[in-house]
């Protein structure tokens, strides 16, 4: 849908790489406002030809210095809101066009929730529309494990969700049903509140390929270097954050620590989603450590700002569905019907999939996480989920198989000159292997590119 007015967060992608490691300067420049337009221009101008050239940071830098430049709060006009949505259509539209060439690997990605939140149109309830949600919350209401707080602006995505989204929060919930016990015991465990299971509703809508502008993956929207920070495997061959269980240990860590630095639930959810840093920022600047208050200064993105609000709005629906007009439709469930069994590894795994006798596509819906045709190479075994009616005869074979470590050479940096005929031909195996393995796309490779070598035999 076509948003024709300021989305509550102005663009994901304007966070999406930190820039403090630029030679810029970042400092706010005071501008006349005869000049405001054209400069604003300019600071895009310079932003587009930097991401022709994949220089993403430094795109992203003049991208938010030209947003800011017309968001000054001291200058209100009419044409300076409509050059501003202008100018926000523009920048969303090349970033989808850089993002969507990358190569991804051939993989099958699913839009995050997350970008679907943040591009809300805001509603503006009444005082009565208010006491309302707080009345229907005060009868019978259920327990809940984090603080509640109603007000405009938990209200107004209330209503968003029941309308405009309604369809993304009923196939959350619906997705939700497979994962929500668990995840509230992994909470439990780390003894903080339950209620945080809920938070892939508006993350990842509870899908496990889900992908942000960000390049977040999984159910818990983790970006690689956090993920790993807390426990994840993220490379070539794993991608942990597709796993949902493990993913959800590394949240619980993840919240945790972002709990003991801020001592408040809705900072560290803050934090979640814009980082930290930025958050404590935002209370050096202001002295303020109330997230509603924090929210009302200049200092937290819009995203951040919002993230916190539509996080309680979608608990609030969560805990009671029948009262906001949901229902929870369990979808098929993949990981309940599974269980883990210990094998050796590098193995294909197509025959594991032929000794299960299942599709290789329906045993990578068990295993997400494997994002090759072979379990991890630089491990002796590996834990694996299978279907849970799986025989001990087939167990036992399964636990037989034979590692396939001689079916790689090993690992290869791409220097000048080479091309993949003349690896293919040095290693004596083809380039369709070296491809497939590598999940390439065309025939193109730049020097330092590691590439990994199959053998041309069995």
């Amino acid at each position: 849908m076509k948003i024709n007015y300021i989305p509550l967060a102005i663009v994901l992608f304007l966070g999406l790489t930190s820039c403090t490691s630029l030679n810029l300067n970042k400092k706010r420049i005071n501008i006349p406002q005869n000049n405001i337009f054209f400069s604003a221009d300019r600071n895009f101008q310079l932003g587009s030809k930097l991401l022709e050239n994949r220089k993403n940071p430094e795109a992203n830098f003049y991208f938010d210095q030209a947003v800011n430049i017309l968001l000054d709060p001291d200058i209100k006009s009419p044409e300076l809101k409509n050059k501003l949505n202008e100018l926000i259509e523009k920048i969303s539209d090349i970033q989808k066009k850089y993002l969507d060439s990358i190569n991804s690997q051939n993989e099958n990605f699913e839009k995050a929730l997350i970008d679907d939140v943040i591009s809300t149109p805001l509603f503006k309830p009444t005082r009565k529309q208010i006491e309302r949600i707080k009345k229907i919350e005060n009868e019978n209401s259920p327990d809940f494990s984090i603080p509640i707080t109603i007000n405009r602006n938990v209200v107004s995505f209330i209503t968003a969700f029941r309308t405009i989204k309604r369809k993304s929060i009923q196939n959350a919930l619906n997705r939700s049903a497979e994962f929500i016990d668990d995840f509230k015991k992994i909470f439990k465990e780390h003894n903080i509140p339950t209620d945080l299971a809920y938070l892939p509703i508006i993350e990842s809508g509870f899908r496990i390929s889900a992908r942000s502008r960000a390049r977040a993956m999984g159910i818990w929207q983790f970006m690689g270097s956090t993920a790993r920070l807390f426990g994840l495997r993220v490379d070539w061959v794993v991608d942990e954050r597709k796993n949902p269980y493990k993913a959800a240990y590394a949240a619980a860590d993840y919240l945790k620590y972002l709990y003991g630095i801020f001592g408040d639930w809705y900072l560290a959810l803050a934090s979640y989603n814009g980082g930290p840093g930025k958050v404590k920022r935002a209370i050096r600047k202001t002295g303020r450590r109330d997230f509603f208050k924090l929210a009302r200064t200049r200092y937290l993105r819009r995203e951040t700002r919002n993230y916190v609000p539509a996080y309680i709005a979608s608990l609030i629906i969560a805990k009671s569905p029948g009262k906001y007009g949901f229902y929870i439709e369990p979808t098929e469930k993949i990981f309940s019907n599974s269980k883990i069994v210990e094998i050796i590894s590098p193995v294909k795994i197509s025959e594991i999939s032929k000794l299960l006798n299942i599709s290789v596509k329906d045993l990578k819906k068990m295993n997400p996480e494997l994002i090759r045709e072979f379990t991890p190479f630089n491990k002796k075994s590996y834990l694996i989920r299978i279907p849970a009616d799986s025989d001990e005869n087939i167990l036992s074979k399964l636990k037989k198989l034979p590692s396939k470590a001689k079916y790689f050479v090993g690992w290869y940096r791409v220097k000048k000159g080479d091309s993949l005929y003349s690896i293919a031909r040095k290693f004596r195996t083809s380039v369709k292997k070296i491809k497939r393995v590598n999940k390439l796309r065309s025939n193109l490779i730049r020097p330092g590119k590691r590439l990994l070598i199959p053998r041309g035999y069995r």
